[in-house]
Parts: structure tokens; C-alpha cells; sequence
């Protein structure tokens, strides 16, 4: 299946960029050098002596046609398949190719921590800009490495990397660009498939490095080493309607050094499939420090992340993995066979989850500042031993179970209207607690909701049921608790209370189908 979608704002500057830029491989073709008005000239290298029999090495040839073009110049690569080492690109010179552009398997070089980038990408662009390139390549290096450059679109093309090279460069790669975008193309197979659930192999699609105004948009980025798409140190990112599947780690993965630069992000309409990780991961746990990433995660699609062969990996959460991180909303996604929670929030600030639909667990862990879910549908609220919260905020979720260890601490914990299909829900923590409007079923012998140790406890207009011993269980270190106008329907006494300080119950409905003995 192909999942590129394009958004209307990419469209256009695609339709711009084709129409209003170049007429190379847009429209009919010109002779080599032919003027076109205002369009500049459109260049076809074999009219400059490059041959294209997948023999000769053209690296020169091409290249001379390159050097020679002035700015809003094409050049045109037609039918062939041409063996070429590194082009370097010229300002404003644009690159169109039919033909396929294949790299010497000589040239190989391998990726490490200490050499990012390789010495002979295809494509080398530094410190230029206003290009267009459209090709078909077959690399063993980088497809392009480009560095302190603006401006410059890859639409259209595909790209093939080395499927047996163990350290892979990635297939793109931009480093302090700005302003540049990848749309509508397919970049796969940079790097080694992952074997194993415990290790992988590096190879990434695309890879961005410290900088600001990058678009990915409906694009294929599959069967790479590691992710579809790394961000790293980088700002003010689109990332849209692309199809990212059978990657070696994450979908898309975004990581921090200077944690004040990762700001702005729009990770929008995306199907993430059979990744061997998470489906999106923003992690800054390394920092230290919670960071406003201002980011929305919305409209994605993910199904089967975090599986390798089969056998689950360490990761794999459907929706997100989020740590270290605030004010990012999450709204109207949708995952599915995922292997870990589908959505993971791990010592964050502010975070919204609105409208998600899910199979897997929503799971909090360490301390966070203020976290909203309104509208979801998912099994099972998780929160782990060390939860340290100040707001948590439920309203009109269904949810199957919520999950709340002995200890924790939540200052604030709001249910509003919720459904609780399966109790009990255990509140035996320091904070206080609103419980309104909710339907909460439960057929345990412990009960529907207990209330062991709390600071207050305010219950109003909620429908709990319990087919067994008591619905509401109310404990001595419970205190301040008021229950009114609940209706409460229990196979034994509907209230047990083992001397909460200052309970207050009044006008609650109570069904007690007590057996007489």
C-alpha cells in the first residue's frame, strides 16, 4: 500500500515550483540550451558529452554542465543510466532527471559517531540555495548532504541506498539548512534490515541536524536501517502525510542536545506501519530540563510498531513516546497492534490527548505538570509506582480500566463524565480527587471504587455498579469525602465505610441487593 497525500500548502508550492521556476520534465521538451522566457535554459548533459550507458563514468561531464548554468538554469538528465561519484550543486541551478543516476559501489563508506556524514555523497550542496532537484538514484552514500544551505526541494524522486551496508549513511541528510523540503518522494533500503529485537544497525531515510523550516510531506520512506525520519537539534518542522513503514527503529524520532532549538512541530496525517520502534519518539531524558516543543501529533495512523521478525523490541508505543517534554497535543490518532503503550509520557510538563482510538495503554510515569485526556478511547489508564503529578484531568473518555498504584501522588485528579468499564479503581494517594458524572462498572469482590487514603474526595452524579460486596469502599486515611446525588447499585451494601473523618453522603439513589442470610 502507498500512502502519499500531499497537503494543499505542498501542492501548490509543488504546482509553483514546476510551473513558475523550471519547464524541464514539467512540460514538452526543449532543445539543449533552448531559452524559456523569464525560466532560464534548459541543459541536457548528453548534448555536453555525458553517455549514460551505465559504463562510463559522466561524474565531469555533468558536472561541467552544472558549473556552466546560470542561475534559473535546468539541467536535464534524459533516459539512461549514468555512473556518477559526487555532483556539487551551484546556486540556483536546477537538476531534473529521468535517467537513473547510479553511484560506483567503490565508493562505499561507512557511518560512525565520530563521521556523520560520508566524503562522497551524490549530491554535495554547501552554503547554496533556490534549487530544485527531481532525480532517480541508486546510491552507496548519502543521496545528498547538504549544510548550511536554504531553499532547495527534492520533489518526485526516488531513492535507493545499499540494503547490505551494516553503518549506513542516511539518505538524506540536511545539517543547519533552512527552508527545505521533501515531498512526494520514495527514499528506502539505506541500511541493513534489523535482525534482532536487541540491536539495529544505523541507516536512516532522512536525517536533520540543527535546523529550522524543514518539510517532509507525502513521501515513502521504508526498509531502512534505523528511522524514517531523525530530528535532531532542529526547529520549526512539518512532517505530513507521509507513509513510513518497515524502518529499523522509529517511525519518526526526534532528539535533543540544545533542547531551546526543538520548538515547532507539526507531525500531522501520517501512517506509520511495521516500524521495529516506536511510531513517533520525542525524547529528551538526556536534558534534564522539561522543554516547550509546541508540538501536534495529529491525524496519524500507526499499526504493528515495535516488533522484529515477530519478537517484541525494548520499544513500539502506536501513538507517541514522549519525555522530558511540554505543551504538546495530541489529537485524532489512531493505533492499533502496537507492542507497547500507545501512548507514553515519561517527566513531562503540559500535555494534551484529545479524540485518540487505540488497543493500547496510555501510561504515565515520574512527574508532570498538567495532563488532559478528553475524548479518547483506549483500554487502560497505567500510571507507575513513581507517578508525581499536579493535574490530571479525564473527561468523556472510555476506558476500560484505570490502573492507579498505592503511594502515588496526584494534587489534582479530575473525572469528569467518563466511562469506566471495568473497576475497581483503587485511589490511595496524596492529592485530592473530583469523580463527576461517570459510569463506572465493576464486578470484582473488592469493589467498584475504593477510596483507601485521599486528602479529599468530592463524588457527584456518577452511576457505579458493582456485582459484588460493596460499590464504594471508603478507608480511615480517606478524609474530607463528600458523595451526593450518585446513583450506586452493589450485589451486597451499596457504601462500606471503615471510619473516613468527615464523610458526608446525601442524596445518593442506593440499590443494595443484599443476601439475607
Amino acid at each position: 500500500m502507498h500512502h502519499k497525500s500531499l497537503s494543499l500548502k505542498t501542492a501548490f508550492a509543488a504546482i509553483i515550483v514546476c510551473t513558475g521556476i523550471f519547464l524541464a520534465g514539467c512540460g514538452q521538451e526543449k532543445p539543449a540550451g533552448e531559452e524559456q522566457p523569464g525560466l532560464g535554459r534548459r541543459l541536457d548533459v548528453r548534448s555536453f558529452g555525458a553517455r549514460g550507458n551505465g559504463k562510463a563514468d559522466d561524474s565531469k561531464a555533468i558536472q561541467a554542465v552544472i558549473d556552466e548554468a546560470a542561475p534559473g538554469d535546468t539541467v536535464y538528465l534524459p533516459k539512461g543510466d549514468y555512473l556518477v561519484r559526487t555532483l556539487r550543486l551551484a546556486p540556483n541551478v536546477h537538476f531534473v532527471a529521468e535517467g537513473v543516476l547510479r553511484q560506483p559501489k567503490a565508493l562505499s563508506d561507512s557511518f560512525s559517531v565520530e563521521k556523520q556524514h560520508s566524503d562522497a555523497p551524490l549530491f554535495r550542496a554547501h552554503r547554496v540555495s533556490n534549487i530544485y532537484l527531481s532525480f532517480r538514484a541508486e546510491t552507496v552514500n548519502e543521496a545528498i548532504y547538504a549544510s548550511q544551505c536554504s531553499n532547495i526541494t527534492i520533489a518526485n524522486s526516488h531513492i535507493a541506498g545499499d540494503s547490505t551496508n551494516r553503518r549506513s549513511f542516511p539518505g538524506i541528510l540536511w545539517y543547519s539548512c533552512s527552508a527545505c523540503r521533501v515531498v512526494g518522494s520514495t527514499v528506502s533500503y539505506y541500511g541493513i534490515a534489523r535482525k534482532s529485537a536487541k540491536s539495529y544497525n544505523p541507516g536512516t531515510a532522512i536525517r536533520v541536524l540543527s535546523s529550522r523550516g524543514v518539510t517532509v510531506s507525502g513521501n515513502e520512506l521504508h526498509h531502512n536501517g534505523e528511522n524514517g525520519i531523525f530530528v535532531h537539534d532542529s526547529g520549526d518542522i512539518e512532517i505530513d502525510g507521509n507513509y513510513i513503514h518497515h524502518n529499523g527503529m522509529s517511525g519518526i524520532q526526534v532528539a535533543f542536545n540544545s533542547a531551546e532549538l526543538v520548538t515547532n512541530y507539526r507531525i500531522t496525517n501520517n501512517r506509520l506501519e511495521y516500524n521495529a520502534a516506536d511510531a513517533i519518539d520525542i525524547n529528551n531524558r538526556a536534558h534534564g530540563v522539561v522543554m516547550p516543543v509546541r508540538a501536534l501529533i495529529a491525524g496519524n495512523y500507526s499499526w504493528k510498531n515495535g516488533f522484529v521478525s515477530g519478537e517484541s523490541t525494548p520499544d513500539g508505543s502506536g501513538i507517541g513516546t514522549l519525555i522530558g517534554i511540554s505543551d504538546v497535543t495530541l489529537s485524532g490518532n489512531r493505533a492499533f497492534g502496537n507492542n507497547r503503550p500507545a501512548l507514553y509520557v515519561e517527566g513531562c510538563g503540559t500535555i494534551t490527548a484529545n479524540r485518540n482510538l487505540t488497543d493500547g495503554a496510555f501510561e504515565l510515569v515520574g512527574r508532570w505538570d498538567s495532563i488532559r485526556m478528553e475524548g479518547n478511547t483506549f483500554p487502560t489508564l497505567r500510571l507507575l509506582a513513581n507517578a508525581d503529578g499536579r493535574v490530571l484531568h479525564l473527561k468523556t473518555n472510555r476506558v476500560t480500566r484505570a490502573l492507579l498504584p498505592n503511594d502515588i501522588r496526584i494534587d489534582s485528579l479530575l473525572l469528569e463524565e467518563n466511562e469506566i468499564e471495568s473497576g475497581p479503581v483503587n485511589i490511595n494517594m496524596e492529592g485530592n480527587l473530583r469523580f463527576e458524572g461517570n459510569t463506572l462498572i465493576s464486578g470484582h469482590d473488592a469493589g467498584a471504587l475504593l477510596l483507601v487514603k485521599v486528602g479529599s474526595a468530592f463524588l457527584k452524579g456518577n452511576r457505579i455498579t458493582n456485582k459484588k460486596n460493596a460499590a464504594i469502599a471508603i478507608g480511615k486515611t480517606a478524609h474530607q469525602v463528600v458523595i451526593d446525588s450518585n446513583f450506586v447499585s452493589s450485589g451486597g451494601a451499596a457504601l462500606h465505610d471503615a471510619g473516613s473523618p468527615g464523610l458526608q453522603l446525601t442524596r445518593n439513589a442506593l440499590d443494595e441487593q443484599v443476601t439475607q442470610p
